[in-house]
């Protein structure tokens, strides 16, 4: 094996290993359990799917109310953008309701 053939085959292993998800989860992750809503429940199909995206967030952010509205430079500027950019192609109720709730709570109506 050459070592260009190493190389590649050493930054494919470092780049899909679990401790660089990890790291890249925490600098661009969700910082909120809002945020992890919006941020799993589009294109949420069943509500079984639904349940379980909804306790994964419970399970890593237990407080609901630590949270600062918006969602910084690159999101949505208000309530109605919000709902247009995580509504579509999610079919499942308990999804978009879920999907709903963190868009007025991220950007309440005036």
């Amino acid at each position: 094996m050459n070592a260009l053939t190493l190389l590649v085959v050493f930054g494919i292993a470092a780049y899909h290993s679990p401790v660089q998800a990890g790291l890249w989860d925490r600098l661009f992750g969700p910082d909120n359990f809002w945020e992890c809503l919006l941020d799993t429940m589009p294109g949420t199909l069943t509500y079984g799917g639904a349940m379980e995206k909804r306790l994964q967030c419970e399970r890593r952010f237990p407080d609901k109310t630590a949270y600062r509205p918006g969602l910084g430079i690159t999101g949505p500027k208000d309530l109605a953008q919000c709902q247009q950019k995580f509504l579509p192609g999610t079919k499942d109720p308990l999804a978009r309701h879920s999907i709903r709730q963190a868009c007025f709570r991220l950007f309440p109506p005036d």
